[in-house]
């Protein structure tokens, strides 16, 4: 269903409204009318002017600077479902990946830990051949995979003696998140890819032990991205209690390559990074 209309071709449409009051007697008949004429929006539609306006039935009804507001507005006086599926994934997804980046602490130049991963897994993706769509979801995906933190923050915060449980289970925020995903069905599809990210090629990884391609290939994507970036942003005394460097953390994956990871991402990976810093 069209949306936005450029000016001239609005006043067009006017037009046709215009003739129509000439042969009805309400604007109830009239937006009928418009209807059986195929025009878009029931008769109400939104202008692109300097603004983004909304008119029904040829008439100005209200303005806004932002698209999407109006976008929604004028689906709702078309009598279109405001809150439409995509309407809601996006706003519950939204919220959730801004409570992440509130979450997790930012480097130098202000970006999050998923952040950082969701730009590595579009990268990685884009060169792995997936569509516009499926990088879009991947994006979305990378953003929300430690989702399961935000309930650890919360036990830790109130029950200070989960923190040694949470270091001797660290799998709990995959089953945490996938568990808090399951009861928002808008986010269903994005159950898996929180459950496995942790999953190893080889089968030795958690929460369900599954190998090869038995894990999802935006998990397998995910894993590589969220390793690279563990690897050179935080301290951990598997790996001397220092960070390692860009050259440092490309040889670890390399050797992780058909054991903990999906040998062909590690090879996409490695063929865009080889040769270029991680901005």
């Amino acid at each position: 269903m069209k949306c936005f209309f450029e000016s001239e071709e609005f006043e067009k449409a006017v037009e046709k409204i215009d003739r129509l009051y000439e042969k009805v007697d309400s604007m109830e008949e009239a937006e009928i009318a418009f209807l059986k004429e195929k025009k878009p929006f029931q008769g109400v539609a939104v202008v692109k002017e300097e603004t983004y306006t909304v008119y029904k039935a040829g008439k100005k009804l209200v303005e806004f600077e932002d698209p999407e507001k109006a976008t929604s507005m004028a689906y709702a006086l078309a009598g279109e479902k405001l809150l439409s599926g995509n309407w809601v994934r996006r706003m519950v997804s939204g919220l959730l990946q801004a409570m992440i980046v509130l979450m997790e602490i930012e480097d130098e130049n202000g970006w999050s830990h998923s952040q950082r991963v969701a730009r590595l897994a579009e990268r990685v993706g884009k060169k792995l051949g997936l569509s516009e769509e499926k990088l879009s979801l991947l994006r979305e995906y990378a953003m929300l995979h430690d989702v399961g933190k935000i309930g650890i923050e919360q036990l830790m915060l109130y029950t200070p003696t989960r923190i040694r449980i949470f270091e001797q289970y660290p799998q709990d925020h995959t089953i945490m998140g996938s568990v808090f995903l399951a009861s928002l069905e808008v986010l269903w599809d994005v159950v898996p890819i929180v459950r496995h990210h942790h999953e190893n090629w080889d089968g030795t990884g958690y929460p369900d032990g599954l190998k090869g391609e038995e894990i999802p290939l935006e998990a397998r994507i995910i894993s590589v991205c969220d390793y690279y970036d563990v690897l050179t942003n935080f301290v951990s005394s598997e790996w001397e209690g220092r960070t390692k460097t860009h050259e440092e953390a490309l040889e670890i994956i390399k050797k992780e390559a058909g054991k903990k990871f999906d040998p062909k991402v590690v090879e996409a990976f490695l063929e865009i990074f080889s040769d270029e810093a991680v901005e």
